[in-house]
């Protein structure tokens, strides 16, 4: 089916190619008002400023450039009237700055002047920077600009109008480009565009980002396309030229890239296809996009697809139309485009007139019907591949390292000139590390405040920075400088002189990990002090303050050689060979014992721990070798305590001395046993005391026995009497008031004399014995562990700690019938789920 176009007719307004009148009004220079214009040209473009050049003639020859350079100009061009009974158009004006100023030629009536007005926006060339903006939108970027440049709407004045949403980004850098040619670029990379364009009292700069942002006004930006004949003129606006050109695109547009900051461990990927075009072929992939989400990538993927198409047919025409500017759409009234059916979108135009020809007007344009964006230009966008200074920074005094959640710094860079709230001078950065990995896997050196860094752009992308390393300076010079010994060491030190040192030279090798708190360090190899004489070698662990040593799983201290640690770090084989040679005396010795019905050890016990638990530390043990000797040695006090036997085994001597006393208590049986040289027990001053305080005593000898007293009485008292014997039938019998002489042999009596007296009484002291029986009545009570009293009629149920279990139920006291002999050994107490919040308490 055919398509009809509607053709609508031209305006019906008198050409501009009859004479017009041109002037030029110079704010504070009434010299420009003789100003007689001999020609101009002037360039209109979507995203640049306007550019006028205009030539003019003057009577006067010393015009200077103060008069013209910096001031608000503006072009006149007043339109004639349609015939000499109409009233003329309103004028057009072309406002902006004189930016350029010359004098091209004199004659003796008059001088021929050139100037150069653009738009406001031009100024912003002479403006070079390098500054960031945080945490700010692009279109906040720009107001922020624009406005320190006195576009107040008196000098210039400026409009948005958007529609798309457009995000905080937390860091956007101005690497050394003017602000006229960063704003460009925030507006390439963003989808947005801007014209210049006439205002009421000032010029305006309008920016747009969609279809419906684009100027239209059919009434007098639809025309005609009449191409040129000879000399004819209709007199009416028209197109007189038009060519279109149109190229292959890729089919899709792919953007690929990784962030850091996104919650993804994968790289961010997003494509947009040109659909229902079979003029496309292929796929442009960019890699290295500062995308920090997949949404960014998709509206990053879109805009790169809406830019190529924008570009993809151009038409390139001549024309007369003295409102044609750039971003309006121009309609043909005679002739439908079948790429550009709605319109050509005007997106750059160039216009001329002089003395001597009409005003004359080339212009660029696409179809309407398409979101204009400016062309990327990537290539023009600033990469740093190298770093750039700054100092980390923190919001004030703050002696610490300055972290947020993620582990990074803000960072004072030097370039930075703008006025910052303390700790906001930077976007936080990350510290590239040597080693980093999942689960907050990788190491950390805190950075404080006053630290300088070197900061480098991931991809070179100006917007992305991070922390790549760390410098000294001559104010804060290295931990290690040239002589010796410093230049001879490797060292990590902190702050607070938290310090890892290492050694490297022959017969000095050493390593020290030390901190300033109780001058705790441990020392390896080769040691000195600060003056550098040796303290010693091997290793050293030393405090002022506490120190302590704990394994769970066993301890080995050992003094016996291990060459060049070679062998098992449990390996006790020395220790194991003493324990075995100890142990092998100790059973003869409890043979013997046993022969002599003495108590012996309980060696059995003693051997299987020694094999089943202290051998290669199998249990939560300690043990201690050493091959010469291990000493134990303090001012105070040494105690011993154990659960269970306490056995000490010696091949020679076991001396115990003590100044004061020595005592020895066994809740059972003392016993003494020497197997060859008899038991010797002597006390230079003082008693001599042996008591059976609830038992018999018994004193044998094979031998002989001896009982005397150098310089005292022998004493023999007993309460039911005393018997002496000589191994036959004779006796003595001392019994209350009688002694009783009798045998079956002779008394002899061998003295000089026999006295008989009366009656004679001796009555001797018995010893009394404080405690014959001693007992415990100490219980343990079983309490609840929130209020603290004892829980009475309580069941319980406790596995002591040789396996046994003991059951029953709690006193009117909460008491149990553990002893406290079966405390000693450990509990477990085991409590049903009604029981929670118990406790045991002695």
């Amino acid at each position: 089916m055919a398509t009809s176009t509607v053709i609508y007719d031209a305006p019906a307004r008198a050409g501009v190619n009859i004479h017009q009148f041109y002037s030029l009004d110079i704010k504070g220079n009434p010299a420009a008002t003789l100003a007689d214009i001999y020609e101009f040209e002037g360039a209109h473009g979507i995203g640049e400023p306007t550019k006028y050049t205009i030539r003019f003639t003057h009577p006067r020859h010393d015009l200077s450039r103060g008069e013209f350079l910096n001031r608000i100009g503006t072009l006149v061009i007043q339109p004639p009237p349609r015939d000499r009974w109409s009233q003329p158009e309103d004028a057009r004006r072309v406002q902006g700055v004189v930016t350029g100023f010359a004098l091209k030629d004199t004659h003796r009536d008059q001088s021929l002047y050139e100037i150069v007005l653009e738009s406001r926006l031009a100024l912003l060339r002479q403006a070079p920077k390098c500054r960031f903006f945080l945490d700010m939108t692009v279109r906040e970027i720009i107001e922020q600009i624009l406005r320190e440049h006195a576009f107040n709407k008196i000098f210039a004045g400026f409009e948005f109008a958007l529609h798309r949403t457009y995000r905080k980004r937390s860091f956007v850098m101005q690497w050394g480009e003017d602000d006229l040619a960063f704003i460009t670029r925030l507006c390439r990379r963003s989808g947005i565009w801007f014209v210049c364009e006439a205002g009421e009292r000032c010029e305006r700069v309008r920016f747009g980002d969609d279809y419906a942002h684009y100027r239209r006004d059919p009434e007098r930006l639809t025309v005609a396309y009449r191409p040129r004949s000879g000399l004819e003129s209709s007199g009416l606006e028209s197109v007189s030229a038009l060519q279109m050109t149109a190229r292959t695109l890729p089919e899709t547009y792919t953007v690929r890239t990784f962030s850091t900051e996104a919650q993804l461990s994968e790289p961010i990927e997003a494509i947009s296809p040109i659909r229902e075009d079979r003029t496309t072929y292929g796929d442009a992939y960019t890699w290295g996009t500062p995308n920090q989400s997949q949404d960014e990538a998709n509206e990053e993927a879109q805009l790169r697809r809406e830019a190529a198409l924008a570009e993809q047919i151009e038409y390139r025409g001549e024309c007369d139309m003295l409102d044609l500017t750039a971003g309006s759409i121009l309609k043909l009234s005679n002739r439908a485009l079948p790429d550009a059916k709605h319109g050509l979108l005007v997106v750059r135009m160039v216009c001329r007139a002089s003395r001597k020809q009409a005003y004359h007007v080339t212009f660029d344009a696409i179809p309407s019907d398409r979101q204009y964006r400016l062309p990327l230009k990537t290539e023009t966008w600033p990469k740093i591949h190298g770093v750039i200074t700054g100092t980390i920074a923190s919001s004030g005094g703050w002696k610490d390292p300055y972290l947020d959640g993620q582990g990074e710094y803000i960072v004072h860079l030097h370039l930075d000139r703008d006025t910052r709230m303390p700790g906001l001078r930077s976007c936080p950065m990350r510290l590239a590390k040597p080693f980093a990995g999942p689960n907050q896997t990788g190491f950390h050196f805190g950075l404080v405040e006053g630290t300088v860094v070197g900061v480098s752009f991931l991809w070179g992308c100006v917007d992305l920075p991070f922390i790549s390393h760390v410098l000294h300076t001559a104010q804060h010079t290295d931990p290690i400088i040239s002589g010796v010994p410093w230049g001879t060491r490797n060292t990590l030190r902190t702050r607070s002189n938290n310090t890892l040192e290492m050694d490297d030279r022959d017969g000095r090798e050493h390593i020290k990990l030390a901190t300033e708190h109780g001058k705790t360090q441990l020392n390896l190899g080769h040691t000195v002090d600060r003056d550098q004489k040796p303290r010693g070698e091997g290793f050293e662990l030393r405090t002022d303050n506490r120190g302590h040593v704990r394994a769970g799983g066993g301890i080995l201290i050992s003094a016996d050689r291990q060459e060049k640690a070679r062998g098992e770090q449990t390996d006790m084989r020395s220790a194991t060979d003493q324990f075995q040679l100890t142990q092998a005396h100790a059973q003869g010795l409890a043979e013997a014992a046993a022969v002599a019905k003495a108590e012996i050890a309980d060696l059995r016990a003693e051997n299987a721990w020694l094999k089943d638990e202290l051998a290669g530390l199998k249990k939560s043990v300690i043990a201690l070798s050493a091959p010469a000797g291990i000493g134990l040695a303090t001012p105070d006090r040494v105690m011993v305590s154990a659960g269970k036997d306490v056995s000490v085994a010696t091949s020679s001597r076991f001396n115990v001395n003590a100044i004061r006393h020595v005592a020895i208590a066994a809740g059972d049986v003392l016993s003494l046993f020497a197997n060859r040289m008899g038991i010797r027990l002597f006390a230079a001053r003082g008693k001599v005391r042996i008591q059976a305080q609830s038992d018999a005593m018994e004193l044998v000898a094979r031998q002989n026995m001896q009982l005397s007293s150098a310089a005292g009485t022998l004493t023999a008292n007993a309460a039911n009497g005393v018997v002496l014997s000589g191994g036959g039938t004779a006796y003595v019998k001392v019994q209350g008031d009688n002694v009783e002489i009798g045998g079956a042999g002779r008394l002899i009596l061998k003295i000089v004399e026999i006295q008989k007296e009366g009656p004679g009484a001796l009555s001797l002291p018995l010893p009394k014995f404080d405690q014959s029986n001693v007992t415990n009545d100490e219980r343990f009570i079983l309490s609840d562990d929130v209020t603290g009293r004892p829980m009475k009629s309580k069941p319980y149920k406790i596995q002591l700690a040789d396996g046994r279990i003991v059951e029953g139920v709690t006193s009117a006291k909460g008491e149990t019938s553990l002893t406290p002999n079966d405390i000693a050994q450990g509990i477990k107490l085991m409590l049903s789920k009604n029981n929670n919040g118990a406790r045991a308490n002695g």
